[in-house]
């Protein structure tokens, strides 16, 4: 059954505007038919006639899931296309007979040459000669081995750091949990859901040539809803910032888009991306490739900021001698105070993740109008510059939907906190 046939049904289910409007011969086409494509005039006509019934209902909460059912479907056709992908190609990155085996290194000794070399214990009680390349390991540690049966050759990969990573995965997961509780709760479930999400939907997209941008801009949505709606609850809070990120985002893939057209870049900034270049051909755009990652890169930080503008709107709201003009200026100027740390800490993690390399530039006696031409400089700066822009428009677009748009209903959230509510804001 494909992506057509289960919103076919779902429209046979659903008791709203937008089940009446394909016909039953239509839907027994879409049924019959699973290869034809949706009709979607008559799909985006529903879609606004469902919406549009859905703003004069007046039960808040039966508003909020007909918002989420109107996000869901909106994104149908998308899903459709996804859902007609084939299974990835593997790609001939190691050879078929290749194992990876675990060994204990029990012995080492320096031979003739001055070389360190390992003596390792595999599972099956099995001792080899292991030459770490220069490695340090110590004895009594675990490594990761390479094995070529046809040959009987071991080839040395790395330290087994498995332990270490699930001991800092434990404090992590447990200092959530300890301050945030539920909320801490949410936000893991989300964070689990949106890493399946770029490992088993994005990436194998991406290698079977799926345009990068336009990919990374869907799953970057999902990406959004499950941190937005999952962590903070099925509120308007959370639909007004989800609509605020999502402004943010189209602003930045433009940018980007302007920048890939008239910078005249590779997409070759470093040996990773030439080894995916190798392997995959002509199958990817790396140029785009680059785009998407700087788009995957913004997602978190959008989600904190817009968060906090509807809270800001949420509370003042709650002021009765306060103006919607009032109740947008003293939320702009949060906004700004939180835009400049943001800001701070965009740019410093990325440098952070680049101090080797601009050590490496301090060292070159290159005039800095040639460094800030090399592609990979290039592409660093704008990632953060474009970063700091999204956030930057983030704020007053998301405060002005807040205020000007979806007030009233946020005020119920704010009442949904306290006792007296009655007033209205001019």
């Amino acid at each position: 059954m494909n992506t057509l046939t289960i919103l076919t049904i779902i429209l046979f289910a659903m008791d709203v505007e937008m089940s009446k409007k394909l016909t039953f011969q239509k839907k027994l086409k879409l049924i019959t038919s699973p290869y034809q494509r949706l009709w979607y005039e008559d799909y985006v006509e529903a879609v606004i006639n469902f919406f549009q019934h859905m703003l004069h209902l007046k039960d808040y909460y039966s508003s909020m899931k007909k918002i989420l059912i109107t996000i869901l479907l909106m994104g149908a056709p998308f899903l459709f296309a996804f859902a007609q992908i084939s299974e990835t190609e593997d790609l001939p990155l190691v050879p078929e007979d290749m194992q990876y085996v675990q060994a204990k290194v029990i012995d080492s000794q320096v031979d003739e040459q001055g070389y360190k070399i390992y003596y390792a214990e595999l599972k099956d009680g099995k001792i080899i000669e292991v030459d770490s390349y220069g490695e340090p390991v110590e004895i009594g540690s675990r490594i990761f081995l390479q094995y070529f049966p046809d040959e009987d050759l071991y080839n040395f990969i790395t330290v087994n750091r498995n332990t270490s990573v699930i001991a800092l995965f434990v404090i992590f997961v447990g200092s959530i949990l300890l301050l945030a509780r539920k909320k801490g709760v949410r936000s893991l479930l989300s964070l689990t859901a949106s890493f399946l999400l770029l490992f088993f939907g994005l990436v194998p997209l991406l290698l079977n040539g799926y345009d990068p941008i336009l990919t990374s801009l869907f799953f970057g949505l999902a990406v959004l809803f499950l941190s937005i709606f999952v962590t903070h609850g099925f509120n308007w809070q959370s639909f007004v910032s989800f609509l605020g990120s999502v402004t943010s985002i189209l602003i930045a893939i433009i940018l980007l888009s302007i920048i890939s057209d008239t910078t005249l870049l590779t997409g070759l900034i470093n040996e990773h991306v030439q080894y995916l270049s190798f392997e995959v051909g002509d199958t990817v755009n790396l140029v785009r490739l680059i785009s998407a990652s700087i788009i995957i890169g913004i997602l978190g930080v959008l989600d904190d900021i817009t968060i906090t503008q509807v809270a800001v709107v949420r509370e003042l709201s709650s002021d009765n001698t306060l103006s919607k003009k009032n109740i947008f200026t003293k939320a702009l100027n949060v906004g700004k105070d939180h835009i400049a740390s943001l800001v701070n800490t965009l740019v410093f993690a990325y440098v952070g993740a680049t101090l080797p390399l601009i050590m490496f530039i301090a060292l070159l006696k290159v005039p800095i109008v040639v460094l800030l031409s090399q592609e990979f400089i290039f592409v660093e700066i704008a990632r953060s510059l474009i970063g700091a822009i999204a956030l930057t428009i983030a704020v007053p677009v998301t405060t002005w939907l807040a205020v000007f748009v979806f007030l009233k209903p946020i005020h119920k959230d704010a009442c949904s906190l306290e006792s007296a509510c009655a007033h209205t804001h001019h």
